[in-house]
């Protein structure tokens, strides 16, 4: 399908469902600005408090990273990696018109671990070729754009193969991506103008189209 087909099929997709499509953007951005308050509250605390701030250095200056604040960064790793692959996994059911509602947000708890190692090998390469010039770092992170997707289809391929299928897709499809995603940016200039109240419809629409152009290239190019 080309540009105009995907984001056409991505408006009929949506039928039916823009409800809950808001609702899980709403309960993921309420949740994530829950603990996101909590983690800044306890760090306030801290700050505020002597006794406290004295505990954050020990004898020799250097910052003693404390149990609570361990604690606070594995709850802000773990909320974030389950509720993006459940969204993912939501808009992607939605493009292939399957049943679905909110609660697909919370449905992909066991793979927090998987995400967690996908997300720090793509940054380590993405790194790697941002090291060469901006360029390759821009096309490695179009390279790696499908892991998501890659891991909720299918979970058994590990951190690697994920990686591995997400190069392997993409090729000769990365600038197809780019230029799609560019598509968007009148949309998400409109939205910086209603203070991103229009992002409720920006967003699904958006995500759904990406799926789609996932779902169209996800069987190609695999022995490239």
């Amino acid at each position: 399908m080309n540009r105009v087909e995907l984001k056409e099929n991505a408006k009929q997709s949506l039928k039916g469902k823009w409800g809950q499509a808001i609702l899980v953007l709403i309960i993921f951005g309420a949740i994530t600005l829950a603990v996101t308050s909590i983690s800044l509250i306890g760090n306030a605390s801290i700050l505020t408090n002597p006794e406290a701030l004295s505990s954050l250095f020990d004898k020799s200056g250097n910052i003693n990273f404390g149990l609570s604040q361990a604690i606070s960064v594995l709850l802000n790793v773990f909320v974030t990696s389950f509720l993006t692959l459940g969204s993912v996994s939501f808009f992607l059911k939605v493009s292939r018109n399957e049943e679905v509602t909110f609660k697909e947000l919370f449905s992909k708890t066991k793979l927090w671990l998987l995400y967690i190692g996908v997300s720090i090998m793509t940054s380590i390469f993405i790194g790697l070729w941002s090291l060469l010039l901006i360029i390759p770092g821009i096309i490695a992170t179009y390279k790696y754009s499908m892991v998501n997707y890659i891991m909720i289809d299918n979970p058994e391929l590990g951190v690697f193969g994920a990686i591995r299928r997400s190069k392997e897709i993409m090729y000769g499809h990365k600038f197809d991506y780019f230029v799609l995603q560019l598509s968007f940016i009148g949309w998400q200039l409109l939205s910086a103008l209603t203070l991103g109240i229009l992002m409720l419809y920006v967003s699904p629409y958006m995500s759904v189209t990406c799926a789609n152009f996932y779902n169209s290239i996800k069987d190609k190019n695999t022995n490239n």
